[in-house]
């Protein structure tokens, strides 16, 4: 199931944390799927997007933060240290702080 949803700046895409340890990148004019990105290695509670659409957080159960970078559609940061699940996050409006 789904647990946090975010959408594009320009209102064409929505990004979903899932229980399945995935963030999808889903069309909104055709309602398809257009990236799965893996790395959690538990649920994804919370998706987050930069202000300048290029950059997605995600955090999860598995005590991790990770950021993507939408473009290479990678991750670029793993943030390691939490003692439990990571149930929020947030980013600030020029992306260079996080917030758990």
């Amino acid at each position: 199931s789904v647990e946090s949803v975010v959408m594009s700046g320009d209102r064409n895409k929505i990004f979903s944390g899932s229980k399945d340890n995935t963030i999808r990148v889903w069309d909104l004019e055709t309602g398809k799927e257009t990236l799965n990105l893996e790395g959690h290695t538990a649920d994804v509670n919370s998706v987050v997007m930069s202000g300048d659409g290029k950059t997605i957080v995600s955090g999860s159960d598995d005590k991790t933060i990770r950021v993507w970078d939408l473009d290479t559609e990678k991750e670029t940061l793993k943030l390691e240290g939490h003692i439990s699940a990571v149930t929020s996050v947030v980013m600030s409006g020029d992306g260079k702080k996080i917030v758990s």
